[in-house]
């Protein structure tokens, strides 16, 4: 009997991993590896459930032993899901941070040659100055 309630836990937890995968992603909160990641463990819990010979094992535990160990596993999951969210939004911002400092870094040589530029203008106007004065 516990060992069927793992096996229903393992198909519903799958069934959630893909479908929480491919929302996260379509709303840009998941990056397109961890979605395909997280896809294909919902597939693999799924497959492990539904399949008796991959199931084999929920059967050999103590009745307590796979209800505690289906939480730790849930657990674990969830904060790993957690987790590959936060990558994927640092990654987001870090890219976005990155093509700023690259629009300033031209902004900056731009000013920079027109910096230049009014030097070498002001040099040149000191210097027929200088001249018109001799």
């Amino acid at each position: 009997m516990d060992g069927t309630i793992i096996r229903i836990g393992l198909i519903a937890a799958g069934i959630i991993l893909i479908v929480f995968g491919f929302w996260t992603h379509s709303i840009k909160k998941l990056a397109v590896n961890y979605a395909v990641i997280w896809g294909l463990l919902g597939i693999v819990m799924i497959l492990v459930g539904a399949i008796p010979v991959l199931s084999e094992w929920t059967a050999m535990m103590a009745p307590g032993t796979g209800l505690a160990f289906f939480c730790v596993g849930a657990l674990i999951l969830f904060t790993e899901v957690q987790e590959s969210l936060v990558i994927s939004q640092l990654n987001l911002k870090n890219r976005e941070l990155a093509m700023q400092v690259s629009l300033l870094n031209r902004e900056s040589e731009r000013m920079m040659l027109e910096l230049e530029e009014l030097v070498r203008e002001q040099e040149e106007a000191y210097a027929k100055k200088d001249s018109v004065r001799d």
